[in-house]
């Protein structure tokens, strides 16, 4: 398996707890369901969600993604595989979250 940065609870909490205030609580469950795999890529979304002030609809896109589609997976595969078009459906929706609600350049 392909090595990947983590994001411990610790570290998450260090950076994030401040930012999201009432919504630390929310965001350290999908942390933990989303599972060392993607912490990287969660934490990641919710710094920038917290610099721009759209926590809200990134957290929401995070639970519906989780409901509909890595529930299902183990966690050693969470977010891995890809569907029959070939697409990776978990790093589609990474990439939607930083294009269409955090509006970052994504070259």
């Amino acid at each position: 398996m392909p090595k990947f940065k983590v994001v411990t609870k610790k570290n998450f909490k260090d950076l994030i707890n401040d930012k999201l205030k009432q919504q630390y609580e929310r965001a350290q469950t999908l942390l933990e369901q989303y599972g060392e795999t993607l912490s990287w890529d969660v934490a990641n979304v919710l710094l920038h969600a917290s610099d721009k002030g759209k926590i809200e609809e990134v957290l929401s896109e995070l639970e519906k993604h989780w409901k509909e589609h890595l529930q299902s997976q183990g966690p050693e595969i969470r977010g891995t595989v890809p569907y029959k078009s070939g697409a990776n459906k978990t790093k589609t929706m990474f990439l939607q979250i930083c294009q269409n609600i955090l509006q970052l350049p994504t070259a």
